[in-house]
């Protein structure tokens, strides 16, 4: 092989090289925002039997995995009366795996005008994450559910 053809040889492979970290980069990049938490994460619903509306708000942002946080809820009557006297029980888990979170978040307090301290979050390990809010206001008795993927 001649010289100059090796010249040629060598700024083609580095010309190739270049473009394909490039290629990677930006795959990643565009990976990493379709599935981080804020793009694959509905942040307020309502109920099951449509009472409610509830929305969270995450203490930690982005989530991150194995580190404990609090949320706050904010829940509200369809109306946009906030829910001031509600009993809220946390479930969550991943549905994959067949098991449940790694703790036990409860609310700790109420924070008046229909919000809640929500605290002890906590998920250990990345994928597809349920966390279920069963919403008690006198006799009304609803739930939600919000589908977290991390």
């Amino acid at each position: 092989m001649a010289p100059t053809d090796l010249t040629a040889l060598t700024k083609s492979l580095k010309l190739m090289k270049t473009v394909l970290v490039a290629l990677f980069l930006f795959s990643t990049l565009v990976w990493a925002e379709d599935h981080s938490v804020q793009s694959r994460v509905e942040k307020s619903r309502l109920t099951e039997k449509q009472h409610f509306e509830v929305r969270f708000t995450s203490h930690l942002d982005p989530i991150v995995i194995n580190t404990i946080h609090a949320w706050t809820l904010h829940i509200q009557h369809r109306s946009g009366e906030p829910v001031t006297d509600a009993l809220v029980r946390i479930e969550g888990g991943m549905p994959e795996h067949d098991h449940g979170l790694p703790t036990r978040p409860r609310i700790t307090h109420n924070l008046g005008n229909g919000e809640y301290l929500l605290e002890g979050m906590k998920f250990h390990m990345g994928g597809q994450w349920q966390v279920t809010l069963s919403i008690q206001q006198d006799k009304i008795l609803d739930r939600v559910t919000f589908d977290l993927h991390l």
